[in-house]
């Protein structure tokens, strides 16, 4: 009982660590114009030690010195195995020195060689930042409705009556289920709404708010006659 105890404290407390007070957004920006690669970082210690935020800064790497590769890794179950494949970005010191000094991910990538392609094009020959039929992308910082998931945990919220008819031991099982289900989901909201409420706001400085500009948006492209920034017609809406 007190191995259980003291074990679940100690799995909240590394999730106190990893997940509050980190950045609330951590983007990476591509400057083409000035050959730059942009990413938020955290560094020094907490505010109390173990626990609390740290500096949030912005570093700027030339795009010479960033290298790719594609990695795997392995996911296994006892009923199947898959490969899981990244685009690794390894930042070297200089170009006299091929120490690595940082790393940026794009995990679960489907297509690695596409997306490197995509961004290897346009750093290095002009091509749009957007490809044909998409639509510039949007922070869903804070969009999440934590409310939305609790039909899938209270049945009689969602559709009861064609739950029933459709899944009707599936339901039952998720009523005899709820008194342990219920608990555990709040306890989840908990947690996911407090890593909200602790994010760090990450302010860009002026200069590289100016070196990058605005962000474009659908009007910007629909009046880009020479379709410069997305080739092709503009999308359905």
């Amino acid at each position: 009982m007190a191995f259980a105890y003291i074990g679940s404290w100690s799995f909240f407390a590394f999730f106190a660590y990893l997940e509050l007070f980190a950045p609330a957004d951590s983007p990476l920006y591509f400057d083409r114009k000035h050959r730059k690669v942009y990413k938020v970082t955290q560094s020094g210690v907490r505010r109390w030690r173990f626990f609390g935020p740290r500096n949030s800064s912005l570093v700027a790497y030339d795009w010479d010195l960033v290298d790719a590769e594609h990695h795997t890794t392995l996911q296994a179950s006892t009923a199947t195995a898959s490969r899981v494949h990244h685009l690794v970005f390894l930042v070297r010191k200089s170009k006299d020195d091929p120490t690595i000094i940082d790393s940026f991910t794009f995990a679960s990538v489907d297509f690695v060689q596409a997306l490197w392609e995509y961004i290897r094009r346009y750093m290095e020959q002009g091509a749009a930042p957007l490809v044909k039929g998409e639509f510039p992308p949007v922070s869903n910082t804070g969009a999440y409705v934590p409310w939305s998931d609790f039909g899938a945990v209270v049945p009689f919220l969602d559709q009861p009556g064609r739950r029933w008819k459709e899944q009707p031991w599936k339901t039952l099982l998720k009523y005899i289920s709820m008194p342990v289900t219920v608990p555990l989901y709040m306890l989840w909201l908990f947690f996911n709404r407090l890593t909200v409420w602790t994010a760090q706001k990450v302010e860009w400085p002026e200069e590289i708010k100016q070196a990058i500009g605005r962000l474009i948006n659908e009007l910007d492209l629909r009046a880009d006659t020479c379709r410069r920034l997305r080739p092709g017609p503009p999308p359905e809406v």
